[in-house]
């Protein structure tokens, strides 16, 4: 059930607005009453013991990541018989399915720099011990915020593996068109399940389609002409060259 515009959570948490709703629960923007900021919180519905426990012990690991393509995971806590909460930043600005929808296909230039973002986010997520798959990669969970800062938001599937072992902050679950097929399955997913995720959204990015049994991206694009002074070309982002 979603929970009420107006609503608070552990006495500290002021529901302000739906950002989005799906089979698992909903993430919601917030006022953190104790700080008075804004904050993001995504709802699990899944309260098992089990859950319970792995998501308190995923969540602390949550909670230490760093890095500036990354929302800081701030608080979390479970309300008994209905639900799972991790608390967030909240990022403000467009969303890439936004500018995809809103613009048709982003431009090269922009699909590089955005693509490297998310590259160095999962790069990051990748190298933690354990290790962290995101599970999530797609435009809509990747923000672009007003002074161009690329973060990619919303742990709410997101996965450690340690050894042999697996666990994840809720239930299997998977976005139809951006899931590879082990997600849809029992099959195991690792790091290579976001890389293909991630190869889904710059091909999106680059056509305004979909990949789903559609021609090459070159032939709905044709590649960019460039002039003799091309092959060098530089850009930067958030301090970063590329």
């Amino acid at each position: 059930m979603t929970i009420e515009r107006g609503s608070l959570l552990i006495n500290r948490y002021r529901i302000i607005d739906i950002l989005g709703q799906g089979g698992m629960g909903s993430i919601y923007q917030a006022e953190d009453e104790n700080l008075g900021v804004d904050v993001a919180v995504k709802e699990n519905l899944f309260t098992s013991e089990e859950y319970a426990r792995q998501f308190r012990r995923e969540a602390v690991i949550l909670a230490n990541l760093r890095h500036p393509n990354l929302p800081r995971v701030t608080d979390h806590f479970v309300i008994d018989g209905q639900g799972q909460y991790l608390v967030m930043d909240f990022i403000e600005g467009e969303d890439l399915r936004g500018r995809i929808d809103r613009q048709g296909f982003v431009s090269d230039s922009e699909a590089v720099i955005i693509g490297i973002a998310i590259c160095e986010a999962l790069a990051y997520l990748h190298s933690r011990r354990p290790q962290i798959v995101h599970r999530d990669i797609k435009p809509g969970n990747v923000k672009i915020t007003s002074t161009g800062n690329i973060i990619l938001v919303d742990f709410g599937l997101a996965k450690l593996t340690q050894g042999s072992q697996m666990t994840s902050t809720g239930a299997r679950a998977m976005t139809p068109g951006y899931s590879p097929p082990e997600q849809y399955g029992a099959a195991r997913t690792d790091q290579r399940s976001d890389i293909y995720s991630l190869g889904v959204v710059l091909f999106q990015m680059l056509t305004g389609r979909l990949y789903k049994n559609i021609p090459p991206a070159t032939q709905l694009r044709p590649p960019p002409r460039y002039s003799s002074m091309a092959g060098e070309f530089t850009f930067s982002y958030a301090g970063a060259r590329a």
